[in-house]
């Protein structure tokens, strides 16, 4: 089976985490949405990508796959913000047509391919199928509805798609573990030095190929530390992802840190999901519990939502700068490539440099792609044309943003 994993129009509550990517490419546990769906398809050997248009080349780059393709005969179509697990498996093994909704939104369905345009799938195209074939109503909870979701539930992720390296790493004698040694997935080309406590009474961690954990450093599960990736002499507790090529120090709690980012001093990451080619300054700190202890309530397009959870932090979009000494309220929403410094009380739009004094002027794209091409050649890696194509697409979709926030436009002194 080829299924089809689309984008739907409910992409508000990642906040600018999805301005530059398919929602299916947002992390959590030990991999992308993308993969981690695919395994919650019957009999799934490989997938489609439907989803907005100028996405096309990026995802093509990055993934390896078409895009906006249209579909053969009976197919499987899958929301890529579906929570994955059993639900999935149970509606991908049926064999006739239906359409699965979850608040009026597709889940998924079986229909002929004939019937949907390649692209995302709105509310239009539920209404639809709903009169057309087999509807079924899935449970609340069965789409992510923003950021929050997908780190409230990381750590469950985690030890769901734990696997066991095919040859483990033997330990260096002065390494403590705390907790079942099963739960212990170190692959043998990483590198753990001595003086490392790993604590894994509540769950697996996982360090993977290539990760270094320096001296010094306490580590509990659930955690994943991804390919690549430097953790020096750090705090990372339950529920934290780092993902590939990053550099993690200080104290990071429960939070998603995607690819190619660097935390690598002290300072306080909690409850949080960071972007990609993001760079947080030491001493930089993240709230993630309000004084009241009431819920983290989000501003999200001019609206309050109340996200049910008493600890959230920011989320932080890619390639944003947080200088030394930064403090981010919790559930504070932080554009792409932005750059902060002092105290971000209120959402920060992107592309925009917020000084300590709480003034807001608009980068210039130009910069902001040379800052982007020096950070990825640090990491001998270059930034593609359509890569390039689509931050100067997203700087000029995000243009009515920095105006209805009153960012001005001049020399940042």
């Amino acid at each position: 089976m080829r299924p089809v994993f689309f984008e739907d129009a409910n992409l508000k509550g990642f906040g600018h985490l999805t301005l530059m990517r398919h929602v299916g490419q947002l992390s959590r546990g030990t991999k992308g949405l993308l993969e981690a769906l695919r395994e919650s398809v019957t009999d799934a050997t490989d997938f489609d990508i439907w989803g907005r248009a100028h996405l096309a080349d990026t995802c093509r780059e990055s993934l390896g796959k078409d895009y906006n393709q249209k579909a053969e005969g009976l197919t499987t179509f899958v929301n890529a913000r579906a929570v994955p697990g059993k639900l999935l498996l149970e509606l991908t093994s049926r064999k006739t047509p239906f359409v699965a909704l979850a608040g009026g939104e597709v889940l998924a369905a079986r229909v002929r391919g004939a019937e949907l345009q390649p692209g995302p799938i709105g509310a239009r195209e539920a209404a639809r199928l709903r009169r057309k074939v087999e509807a079924l109503e899935a449970p609340a909870g069965s789409l992510f509805e923003g950021y929050w979701d997908l780190v409230q539930s990381n750590g469950l992720a985690i030890a769901e798609q734990s696997r066991r390296p095919e040859v483990p790493m033997p330990l260096p004698g002065a390494v403590e573990v705390r907790g079942p040694r099963s739960n212990l997935m170190i692959d043998a080309r990483a590198e753990v030095e001595a003086l490392v406590a790993f604590d894994t009474r509540l769950g697996p961690v996982i360090v993977a190929q290539g990760a270094t954990v320096e001296s010094f450093s306490r580590v509990m599960g659930p955690c994943y530390v991804g390919p690549r990736s430097k953790v020096h002499s750090a705090l990372l507790g339950g529920g934290t992802s780092v993902f590939e090529g990053c550099k993690v120090g200080g104290q990071v709690d429960n939070s998603i840190i995607m690819a190619h980012t660097n935390k690598a001093h002290h300072g306080y990451v909690g409850d949080s999901y960071v972007g990609e080619w993001v760079n947080l300054g030491a001493g930089s700190t993240f709230g993630n519990l309000k004084n009241t202890y009431g819920n983290v309530r989000l501003d999200i397009g001019g609206k309050r939502h109340d996200t049910g959870m008493v600890k959230l932090g920011p989320a932080v979009g890619d390639m944003s700068k947080v200088a030394i000494g930064a403090l981010v309220y919790s559930g504070k929403l932080l554009g792409a490539g932005c750059h902060l410094a002092g105290l971000a009380d209120a959402n920060v739009p992107s592309f925009t440099f917020r000084s300590g004094d709480g003034r807001m002027v608009e980068l210039k794209v130009e910069s902001v792609l040379e800052t982007q091409r020096r950070m990825m050649e640090r990491r001998a890696k270059t930034l593609s044309r359509a890569g390039e194509a689509l931050i100067r697409r997203a700087f000029r979709e995000t243009a009515a943003e920095r105006r209805k926030a009153e960012v001005t436009r001049g020399p940042l002194s």
